[in-house]
C-alpha cells in the first residue's frame, strides 16, 4: 500500500527534526538520514506527479463525457 501525502510529508519533518538536532554525530548517521530524506522526498514527488495527472484525467474525463447514447 503507498504512503498518503500527509504520511511523507510527517516523515520528511521527522528527518528534518533529526538533521536539526544533530550536534554530535558520526557521518555515517548523517548519511543515512540524507539517504533517507532522499527517498522520502522522491516518494512524495512521485505523489504528487501521480494525484496531478489523476486530476487531469478526471477533469479531462468531465470535459468530454462519453456520447456513445443516441437519443
Amino acid at each position: 500500500m503507498k504512503p498518503s501525502l500527509h504520511q511523507v510529508q510527517c516523515r520528511i519533518a521527522f528527518l528534518q527534526e533529526q538533521l536539526d538536532s544533530l550536534e554530535h554525530y558520526l557521518p555515517e548517521t548523517y548519511q543515512f538520514l540524507m539517504n533517507e530524506m532522499d527517498a522520502q522526498q522522491r516518494v512524495l514527488m512521485e505523489l504528487k506527479i501521480s494525484s496531478y495527472y489523476q486530476q487531469q484525467s478526471n477533469e479531462q474525463q468531465n470535459q468530454n463525457p462519453h456520447t456513445g447514447h443516441s437519443e
